[in-house]
């Protein structure tokens, strides 16, 4: 055989083998894909075996494993929130759940879980003393919200974070945005209780007197009627009108806990009484101004 036949034959070899070479990585690639989309597969179905299971710790886990090797994987949405509300819920972990809440909120914006979403950001924001997020959550979502008690109870905890931040101007002006035109429920009653409370921190009596005394009638709770009743008490003494004070607290029903203690309390206010009476200018003899 001469070289050139050989070379033509050697070329003829090469030619036919290639089909089989690229058939053999076609097949161990095929191969790859199956294994690993098993692989993630297993993840969350240990993931959802660990979490009926209790062992929270390890369901997280697992779903990170998952959207490690898929970010983009058809079932990455779902274990993206799974994983964020299990290191919220179960494992208190806000840092963690914030992170997937975030990454969850940017990844898949057009979820139909993205409000829920928002909403348990802002509260791990809140959780994690981070106020000023929270309420920046909190506002973003809630023109998306629909049901117009949710957006009253999302009002409230925006209220509720600018009174943790001391910033009671503000905090007011949220609280009496929730009990606007609505009849009294449970959450006007919380926002009628810190209004009352923060006109008596500010010093605001007059206008404190009715919110307690709106939360005092309208209360089906004896806790919370008597610790409106004990807020008017506090209006009309701090104002010196003893005898109102006095009358608010023999109207008021006592703590089984603490059953002397309205008792006493009237005692201390009747002894302040008198000693104001003592100090005034009549019981000293002085003359009365014209």
């Amino acid at each position: 055989m001469s070289d050139g036949t050989a070379l033509i034959s050697s070329r003829n070899n090469e030619l036919r083998q290639r089909p089989f070479a690229f058939g053999v990585l076609i097949f161990a690639f095929c191969l790859l894909i199956f294994f690993s989309a098993c692989s993630r597969r297993a993840l969350l179905d240990q993931a959802q075996a660990a979490w009926d299971g209790g062992d929270y710790a390890a369901a997280a886990d697992h779903y990170e494993q998952y959207l490690k090797e898929s970010p983009q994987g058809d079932k990455a949405e779902f274990a993206r929130l799974r994983v964020a509300t299990i290191c919220q819920r179960d494992l208190k972990q806000y840092d963690r759940a914030i992170e997937h809440y975030i990454h969850f909120i940017e990844e898949f914006p057009k979820s139909s879980d993205i409000v829920q979403a928002r909403m348990q950001l802002g509260a791990c924001y809140s959780l994690t003393k981070k106020h000023r997020e929270a309420i920046g959550e909190f506002e973003g979502v809630l023109p998306k919200v629909g049901d117009e008690k949710e957006r009253r109870r999302v009002r409230l905890n925006i209220a509720d974070l600018y009174f943790e931040l001391n910033d009671r101007g503000q905090a007011l002006a949220e609280y009496q945005k929730v009990i606007a035109d609505v009849p009294y429920d449970e959450l006007g009653e919380r926002a009628w209780l810190r209004i009352g409370g923060i006109r008596l921190l500010r010093d605001e009596y007059e206008e404190a007197v009715p919110a307690f005394e709106t939360v005092a009638a309208n209360t089906k709770d004896p806790m919370i009627r008597r610790a409106a009743r004990f807020g008017v008490a506090d209006c009309y003494e701090r104002t010196f009108q003893y005898d109102k004070a006095v009358e608010t607290l023999e109207q008021t029903e006592p703590d089984p806990k603490s059953p002397d203690y309205i008792k006493q309390r009237i005692a201390a206010i009747r002894d302040q009484q008198r000693q104001r009476n003592l100090s005034s200018p009549s019981s000293l003899g002085w003359p009365n101004k014209q």
